[in-house]
């Protein structure tokens, strides 16, 4: 099982995700969250996590960058239990608190949602899966990665959506806490998840915005700037409304 140390470094990348808008629930669907969260205890095995997807009588694939989902079917799900019986369960690390806080495009998520029961596939290894009160981390030999990528392949972006930038070899970040031009490569998932979390709103810069943040996104040798103001975004000579858009890039990025 997860040890409990895990939680210091996971704690942190969690308070740092905090930044993006949560959904909200009635008084009607917390109660009834509650009572779907029993079908799993805080202190769950690989076993029980088996036993859920097998019972589940709802189960979706879901790629949070793009927007897709896709119902899982029988077959699926027969190999979604093979995989979870060749798991094995994950330690702290700084390399699974660095996959937790940017997993990999297009963010792989299984969803029970009978059982309110959520899997995050961070990567081709790692995995995690619990409710909202109770998660555990998990390695596997990649087969759950390579499958879900062949159900659902991620959409492709054009050049001119943000969207495109998940493709970046190299992030950069320049200006607020940072005096000097700082890699932030593998950071770039978080940055763009930050930015894509609200509904950008086209406006026009006012002429005193204030510093900004400067994000540069290199894509195939090929420089992409995002400017990033207190309450303003510029990419490719649109600007867009973008309330604490430097206060949450920063607090993102902050090492503390």
């Amino acid at each position: 099982m997860l040890t409990a140390g895990c939680t210091s470094i996971l704690d942190k990348v969690t308070k740092k995700q905090a930044a993006a808008p949560a959904a909200t629930t009635n008084a009607g669907d917390q109660v009834q969250n509650k009572s779907q969260e029993q079908a799993l205890p805080a202190e769950f095995s690989l076993q029980d996590l088996q036993t859920a997807v097998r019972d589940s009588k709802n189960i979706k694939l879901v790629a949070q960058d793009t927007g897709q989902s896709l119902a899982v079917d029988e077959a699926k799900r027969k190999e979604l239990i093979k995989y979870l019986a060749n798991a094995g369960e994950l330690k702290e690390s700084k390399g699974l608190a660095s996959a937790v806080s940017s997993a990999a495009f297009p963010a792989y998520q299984l969803q029970l949602e009978d059982k309110n029961i959520k899997l995050d596939i961070f990567d081709e290894s790692r995995f995690g899966a619990g409710t909202e009160n109770a998660r555990h981390y998990y390695m596997e030999t990649g087969n759950l990665w390579k499958s879900v990528s062949k159900w659902l392949p991620a959409r492709t972006y054009q050049e001119t959506a943000l969207g495109y930038l998940f493709k970046a070899s190299k992030v950069t970040v320049k200006g607020g806490i940072f005096a000097e031009e700082t890699d932030q490569t593998p950071a770039r998932n978080s940055i763009l998840r930050v930015i894509r979390s609200v509904s950008l709103q086209s406006t026009t810069l006012p002429q005193d915005p204030g510093e900004a943040i400067t994000l540069n996104f290199t894509v195939n040798g090929k420089k992409y700037t995002i400017e990033v103001y207190d309450e303003y975004l510029v990419y490719r000579n649109s600007t867009y409304k973008l309330t604490q858009g430097k206060q949450n890039i920063e607090n993102l990025l902050s090492p503390s």
